[in-house]
């Protein structure tokens, strides 16, 4: 099957990590795959090379794109796929795939559909009307916003199932490999070393994870803290680091093209968001055999990770109780090592990157 991937960007964020392994799982089953960014490739573009996916982009001009529309359209078109998969939510692409002759078109949605504490009702049902005339099925990567959705378009429901997003399992670790990621840092192998990875934005909140790193830095004086990613908001960060007296303790490391070395530098994931539709940093901490923990007001992150057995989990920023949880793991080297293979092996399943594949060659083609 020839299969054209249709996205909004190709940044090095967890949605454009999680397409890229979907792509790949499809490649491994047989399949062609190609891709066309809505914007300028970005830098996930060298990994889209390295693995052999042609990749587009295009301009992305006028309020809601909607001047290049007849660019989008003829895109599409000269591309004569097999079959469409759109990952994420376009409403100008979506316009343009009227009309476009395939055999099957999937729309994958991996955001929240919140802004801040409410619906935004009239936006999605939008959306979705439109995206519900042209697609044969949508998958959401986790119960979570599959249930906003359906309060938002209850129509879909029949088109609508819930898939989670692909993970990779890796290798567990040695001394050695984490002494070496390290020093690639310029860490010391015998420092503390926690971190965070992602969106330098709001709703990401890192602020909460530097201020849990301050008082996590006054009872483990070794303790180092790193951050991958990038935002809007890094300068703030930057400054309130060093308004919390850890400006020193704290390293802003930029994207990282692949986090398996940021992981392997790690002996604690604390990761914080006011919403998230899955929380890829967590899942993917986990599956490397690392202790988390999490706070998130909204998502869906309990459906990939069990509390307290494979992640600590709070449903609000309680600095001082998030702090406790991370002290009380840093001193349990037993427990940390539970609760990692805990989490290994339950993503093993969860996060099959073959299993994701066919699930989605299935919806493709009309057999499920």
């Amino acid at each position: 099957m020839h299969l054209l991937n249709i996205v909004q960007c190709t940044n090095l964020g967890g949605m454009e990590h999680s397409n890229l392994l979907r792509l790949k799982g499809l490649i491994g089953r047989g399949h062609q795959v190609e891709v066309i960014s809505l914007t300028p490739l970005g830098a996930l573009a060298p990994l889209l090379e390295q693995a052999g996916i042609p990749a587009t982009g295009l301009e992305y001009r006028g309020l809601f794109g909607w001047r290049s529309m007849m660019a989008m359209r003829q895109a599409f078109v000269q591309r004569r796929p097999d079959a469409i998969l759109m990952t994420g939510h376009n409403l100008a692409a979506t316009i343009c795939l009227m009309g476009v002759g395939t055999k099957r078109k999937v729309q994958a949605i991996h955001y929240h559909h919140l802004e801040g504490r409410r619906f935004d009702v009239l936006k999605w049902r939008l959306i979705y009307r439109v995206a519900g005339a042209v697609f044969d099925r949508f998958t959401f990567c986790s119960r979570y916003i599959f249930d906003e959705a359906m309060l938002v378009s209850p129509h879909l429901k029949a088109k609508a199932r819930t898939v989670p997003n692909p993970f990779d399992v890796p290798t567990e670790a040695t001394a050695a490999e984490k002494a070496a990621a390290k020093a690639a840092f310029g860490i010391a192998p015998s420092a503390c070393v926690i971190g965070n990875a992602g969106w330098l934005v709001e709703r990401k909140r890192f602020d909460v994870f530097l201020k849990t790193a301050s008082e996590i830095a006054s009872r483990c004086p070794d303790a180092i803290f790193l951050i991958a990613g990038d935002g809007p908001e890094r300068s703030a960060l930057v400054s309130l680091a060093a308004e919390l007296g850890i400006g020193d303790k704290v390293r802003f490391i930029g994207w990282q093209p692949d986090l398996a070395a940021f992981y392997r530098a790690l002996d604690l994931v604390v990761f914080n968001s006011d919403f998230d539709a899955l929380g890829r940093v967590p899942i993917e901490a986990a599956a490397a055999g690392l202790p988390v923990v999490a706070s998130l007001l909204m998502g869906g992150l309990e459906e990939a990770l069990r509390s307290p057995e494979e992640i600590v989990l709070f449903r609000q920023h309680d600095v001082g109780a998030m702090t406790e949880a991370a002290i009380d793991l840093l001193n349990d080297p037993a427990r940390r090592a539970r609760m990692g293979a805990a989490a290994r092996r339950r993503m093993t399943d969860f996060g099959s990157v073959a299993t994701h594949a066919r699930t989605i060659e299935r919806l493709l083609e009309g057999t499920d």
